[in-house]
This record gives structure tokens, C-alpha cells and sequence, in this order.
């Protein structure tokens, strides 16, 4: 695999802002993200003027190649970013990272880089794994089918939708990724929830779309950029984002007892923070917290290294992250109940910003991609079985 080159054009960075690190990045986003927070739950979307700061920022180009004007940036470093915005506002993290897709642009071929990517503004691209029905015609496919819980489906302008072709064979033979424009689908209004109502995960139908070849990529296709940021499978680049999310949100229930403890008394009178029972489970949420964030991102660089030394990835290594995972959906569900048992009437108000981080946790932890189900794989793996999935 060699390097890819792309066209760039000499007004991008005034068309794509200023790329900062992805260390100053949350805190510059903070004042946007905090003004229209509000905004984005009555809503059930993100509000434009925060899709145009998270834009201009650079925060949908994580993965996106350097030559495209992105960061390129390893896993680890991405999910302590979606961790750090998870603690200002959940959903606006979540959408951040289904839309940080870029990696894409060298998984696919580079007709299709080109044109999403090559000129103007980052692309917002929703994704979703959940296969609709592909069927091969001339010059490409045809998608038919029915996306459910897609984030950021009213402001996505493309989708990144996977699709099955049942001729290719049987299992996950037949799976790819086909990017498909926003003219072509239609986006219904599903998402009538309580939780991650922010989140904009709506239901995305293509009827019978033509997909041109340039725009599909198998699951297990390489990337045509050889570098550390690519070596990894697509499948490692998403899964592990959503629990960065979720542990940031946590977090940030601690944050709002802390907050609010030193002025919220009991009946006897005695602030929360002078009680024993809540410095007691504070502190122990702060551990737990801490513990979970740490093993995700360690298991994360793990595999980061690995790749960055130009090594294969063991099962092993990649099982641990999943395993991570389970961990974290788990740390947060305990934590997010104990905060809101903490906040005692506080959290029963819409209004209230530690009701609302319970609620966006709580379905976070909803997602099929943290259910701790996946516990199996590493432990199927360390007694000398099969994982019994596909892809580890």
C-alpha cells in the first residue's frame, strides 16, 4: 500500500479554519458548546451555529489524512476528546464521534475521496453499521433499506450506510459501506425519546439508491494510506468512541453533585457536602471513573503502538478494548445511578442539568456497541476458544 496524494487547493485552510490540537480543542469549543446545549434538547438537534463552530474548529477531522487538511490523529487521542466534550454536553460528543468518519477517505477509492473531501468545507457524514440490502448492477450497487438510530441524521450531508449483498456469500462475505448523498435517502422523525434526545437519531430509508463502485468499501478492505492512524480495521477505528462518550458523561454527573452539594441541604438542614455518605460515594465515583477512562485509553494505545511500530494487531490486544468497553458501560450505569440518587428531587426536573446527564448516560449505555455482552470475546480468547465474532 502506498502513500495517497490528493489535489489541495491553495484557499483551504481559509475554506476549513484552523486546525489546533486536538489537546486545545475541547476547551475552545466549550463556549459554544455550553450556550447551545440548551438549545440542542428542545430542539432534538444540534443548533447550526454549534455544527458551524464544531466545523470551523476541526472537530469532524480526527481521522481525516493530513492532506486533507486533518489530524490524523491516533485512536487513544480521539477518545480522550470525545471524553473531555462528554463532560461539557453528551449528544454534542456522541455526534462528534459517529461524524468523525475521514478515515474514509482512504478506505475508499480515490474518485470518491476526492469529491467528498477534496474541496470546501469538512463533510458531515453520519454512519451507521446496521446493513441494509445491497444488490450488484452495472457500475455499482443498488441500496434498499432502513437505518435506525441514526445520530445526526437531520444534520448529516452524507451517510455512511452499510449494506449486504447476499450473492457475495454468506456471513459478513457480502458487507460493505456505501456513502451515499443526503438528496438520496430520506430521513424520517423516529427518534421520540427522553435520552439522548440531542442526539438526532432518526431513521434514514434508501429505496433502491445507486451506489457507484468508487463510493463502496468491504468492512475488511485496507486502507490505501499506509500509515499508523490507518492500520488499524475500520471496525477498531469506530467501535471504541461511543465508550469515551459515555465514561465523559459520568464524569460529568460528578461534576454536577459536586456542584451543587454545597448548597443542597437535606430535611435536617446540613448540606450534601458535609455528609458522609456522599463524600463517600463522590469519592469512590471518582475512583471508579478514573479507573474505567484509564483502562479504555490504555487498551486503546496498546494498539496504537503496535500499529505506529508497524506490527499486526494480536486478538488479544484488540479483544482488550472491547473488554474495556464493557467495563465502561458498566462503571457509568453504577456511577450515573449513584449521582442521581446523590441529587435526591434535583434530577426529577426537566430543567435540571444532573437529571439530564442521567438520562443521556443511561441511554448511552443503551448503544449495541456497549453492551457487555462483548465480554465473551476476551474471555473466550484467554480459555483457547474461537471469539466467537467475526471481527474481534
Amino acid at each position: 500500500m502506498g502513500r495517497i496524494s490528493f489535489r489541495r487547493p491553495e484557499n483551504r485552510a481559509r475554506n476549513r479554519g484552523t486546525t489546533v490540537s486536538i489537546d486545545e480543542l475541547p476547551e475552545l469549543l466549550r463556549p459554544a458548546i455550553e450556550k447551545y446545549r440548551d438549545t440542542t434538547e428542545d430542539q432534538g438537534r444540534l443548533a447550526p451555529e454549534l455544527v458551524a463552530e464544531l466545523r470551523d474548529r476541526g472537530a469532524f477531522r480526527l481521522f481525516t489524512p493530513v492532506e486533507l487538511g486533518g489530524h490524523e490523529a491516533p485512536v487513544a487521542a480521539a477518545l480522550d476528546f470525545y471524553a473531555k466534550v462528554a463532560r461539557m454536553d453528551g449528544p454534542t460528543a456522541w455526534l462528534l464521534w459517529n461524524f468523525n468518519v475521514g478515515f474514509a477517505a482512504g478506505w475508499l477509492p480515490a474518485e470518491a475521496a476526492a469529491r467528498i473531501w477534496g474541496e470546501g468545507a469538512d463533510p458531515l457524514i453520519a454512519n451507521s453499521g446496521q446493513p441494509g440490502l445491497l444488490t450488484p448492477v452495472d457500475g455499482g450497487y443498488r441500496l434498499t433499506g432502513r437505518w435506525k438510530i441514526v445520530s445526526g441524521a437531520h444534520v448529516a450531508e452524507w451517510f455512511l450506510l452499510a449494506g449486504a449483498d447476499p450473492s457475495a456469500g454468506p456471513g459478513f462475505a457480502g458487507l460493505r459501506f456505501c456513502v451515499v448523498p443526503r438528496a438520496d435517502v430520506s430521513v424520517l422523525d423516529t427518534w421520540d425519546v427522553v435520552g439522548m434526545r440531542a442526539s438526532d437519531s432518526n431513521t434514514v430509508v434508501a429505496d433502491d439508491v445507486f451506489v457507484p463502485d468508487t463510493r463502496t468499501a468491504g468492512l475488511f478492505a485496507p486502507n490505501r494510506i499506509d500509515r499508523p492512524a490507518y492500520r488499524l480495521p475500520a471496525i477498531n477505528l469506530l467501535f471504541p468512541g461511543c465508550g469515551a462518550v459515555l465514561i465523559g458523561m459520568a464524569q460529568a454527573a460528578i461534576d454536577e453533585v459536586i456542584r451543587i452539594a454545597p448548597a443542597k441541604s437535606g430535611f435536617d438542614g446540613v448540606p450534601l457536602a458535609e455528609k458522609d455518605h456522599v463524600t463517600v460515594a463522590v469519592g469512590r465515583a471518582l475512583s471508579q471513573v478514573a479507573a474505567a477512562r484509564l483502562l479504555l485509553l490504555e487498551t486503546q494505545r496498546e494498539l496504537d503502538r503496535t500499529v505506529a511500530a508497524g506490527a499486526e494487531t494480536t486478538d488479544e490486544q484488540r479483544a482488550a478494548v472491547r473488554g474495556a468497553l464493557c467495563h465502561v458501560t458498566e462503571t457509568a450505569r453504577t456511577v450515573l445511578v449513584a449521582m442521581y440518587e446523590l441529587g435526591s428531587s434535583e434530577p426529577l426536573y426537566r430543567a435540571s442539568r444532573l437529571g439530564r446527564i442521567f438520562r443521556d448516560g443511561i441511554a448511552a449505555a443503551q448503544s449495541a456497541n456497549l453492551s457487555t455482552t462483548q465480554w465473551t470475546i476476551p474471555g473466550r480468547i484467554a480459555v483457547g476458544q474461537p471469539s466467537g465474532w467475526p471481527f474481534v
